[in-house]
């Protein structure tokens, strides 16, 4: 794609040095469950925010519950979150926020980076959100270089497990966001011409576990109670409700069951996505997979189920809306047009706004397949979204911020 032509002020950006960083930050695996490899990009954005912090912290996070796919309840580790500070006694705030870990595993095959073309880089993270990463830290460094950046105190907090639903650090967020009149997240543009997310659909994980009675399949096949067949029937009702109801989807995802070919299975389980577009869907969803369960109930089987809403669905309040439009006259003063639509993906952003707190969560960069082999970043949008941000930071300095109107609501 070639690059667009813009009336972008630089400031003081710098493209090689935000590749730089760009390659730094994405040879580092930190998928959400890679500790080591997390604890590794926790140091390199430590390091790289430093020298623009007032405070710094590194924050331990909690242990949370999960269902593995042995139908068990563990306890999972995430790495450490980062907390940047600056100007902490001001109260005219702003929140920056994303996120260092990535959907890529350690042992996932998808690891080194590649030039595609000169515009156009392969590699894993390095649009969701390495890339964002990347224009988050060097708008504020070219924020901090004008006179207006007095007049505004800003937090950032980057996790590392957004991944995954941010179980263990959606609650701190919040917290931080109490202190803080707007929230700027930095996930990738919805698309390569730099589109920004709207309304986001909510999203909730379900997991089915489902016993039977194990048996030799040859010997005693009679005696045992197949928890495989047990669970696709259930499966089957549960994917029946696909359609039903508008802006509602079900997909199960991954299912595991069985433990050699001659035996008759005693469990299995299996992991369902769950999407909808209104609040009151999530109830609906709810009592249809409980009735489901109640109907599939029988004798010599036995079924459970674990629904977990964690992204509520994000819908647009007129705060919102005009800070969108703010951007959107910064971007045309750019010869950057600024458009925005509905998305089915949800982030922290979903969290945030829910409590009222106006927010655009897609100012990272532009380019596209992310969670696939074939992620890619358009080069030419680091210094695009960097400078875009850092506009949007001054006009917020320089009273912008009050201009939104009653746009902060008490966090509960």
């Amino acid at each position: 794609m070639p690059q667009k032509k813009t009336n972008t002020p630089r400031f003081n950006l710098e493209k090689s040095s935000m590749v730089q960083h760009l390659h730094a930050f994405c040879e580092i695996n930190s998928g959400t469950t890679n500790l080591a490899g997390l604890a590794k990009m926790h140091d390199q954005l430590r390091n790289a925010f430093q020298p623009i912090a007032d405070v710094i912290e590194s924050i331990n996070m909690p242990e949370y519950s999960s269902i593995n796919m042995e139908g068990e309840c563990i306890l999972q580790k995430t790495g450490q979150g980062l907390l940047v500070k600056k100007r902490p006694n001001l109260k005219r705030r702003v929140l920056l926020a994303g996120h260092m870990d990535t959907v890529y595993s350690a042992d996932d095959p998808f690891q080194t980076l590649k030039m595609l073309n000169e515009n156009t880089l392969n590699g894993p993270g390095v649009t969701d959100m390495k890339g964002g990463l990347v224009v988050m830290l060097h708008a504020l460094m070219a924020f901090e270089q004008t006179d207006a950046a007095s007049q505004l105190g800003w937090d950032v907090f980057i996790n590392a497990d957004e991944e995954t639903g941010s179980n263990t650090s959606h609650s701190l967020m919040l917290d931080i966001a109490q202190h803080c009149q707007a929230a700027l997240l930095y996930e990738p543009a919805m698309s390569s011409d730099g589109i920004i997310a709207k309304n986001r659909k909510g999203n909730g994980k379900v997991t089915l576990t489902a016993k039977g009675i194990s048996a030799h399949a040859g010997r005693d096949f009679i005696s045992g109670r197949n928890a495989i067949c047990f669970l696709a029937e259930v499966i089957i009702d549960i994917n029946g409700l696909n359609g039903q109801r508008e802006g509602v989807t079900l997909n199960v995802g991954i299912i595991a069951g069985g433990s050699s070919l001659n035996t008759v299975p005693d469990k299995a389980v299996t992991k369902i996505d769950v999407r909808i577009t209104f609040p009151d869907d999530e109830l609906w969803v709810i009592e249809q997979l409980n009735l489901i369960v109640k109907r599939h109930q029988k004798p010599d089987y036995a079924l459970s189920i674990d629904i977990r809403f964690d992204r509520p669905v994000k819908r647009i309040n007129p705060a919102t809306e005009r800070l969108f439009s703010l951007l959107q006259h910064i971007g045309s003063s750019m010869n950057m047009p600024i458009n925005w639509k509905d998305s089915g993906g949800c982030c922290d952003g979903n969290n945030l706004a829910q409590h009222g707190l106006p927010i655009l969560d897609t100012l990272g960069v532009r380019g596209g397949n992310i969670h696939t082999p074939n992620e890619f970043i358009l080069l030419d949008s680091l210094i695009e979204r960097a400078s875009l941000s850092t506009q949007l930071l001054i006009q917020l300095a320089q009273g912008k911020l009050e201009d939104l109107g009653n746009i902060h609501v008490a966090l509960a």
